[in-house]
């Protein structure tokens, strides 16, 4: 479905795209509706969003017992758990990565006020 309107431009405006027409081999409403149509497209959403979300949930969950044990460590929380510490982000990435290739993975430094509360 779409809508028809009358579009009042600035002259200095028009011209602009109509340049952009003309070197692009295109109508100005084309041009003009491409401009549009990629600034209100939406952003792409990652597949793996609402995995990564329950893990932040997780650590979120945790993040008080990981105060106590874990302080100043980064942390790694996969299906819910957590899977893995290490006080190098280095060092953990890569168990993460070889233990847990194909899984979705946060990683966080436990701080006393966590990264992801902070406003």
């Amino acid at each position: 479905m779409s809508t028809q309107i009358v579009l009042e431009v600035p002259d200095d405006i028009y011209e602009q795209v109509e340049r952009l027409a003309v070197t692009t081999e295109r109508e100005v409403a084309e041009v003009l509706l491409d401009t549009i149509t990629r600034t209100f497209s939406p952003f792409p959403v990652d597949p793996n969003r609402s995995v990564m979300n329950r893990n932040i949930e997780k650590f979120k969950a945790l993040h008080a017992e990981l105060v106590m044990t874990h302080l100043g460590q980064f942390v790694a929380i996969c299906d819910d758990k957590l899977v893995d510490h290490d006080p190098d982000p280095v060092t953990l990435l890569q168990r993460v990565r070889a233990q847990y290739p194909d899984k979705v993975v946060l990683r966080r430094k436990v701080e006393t006020i966590p990264e992801l509360l902070r406003q």
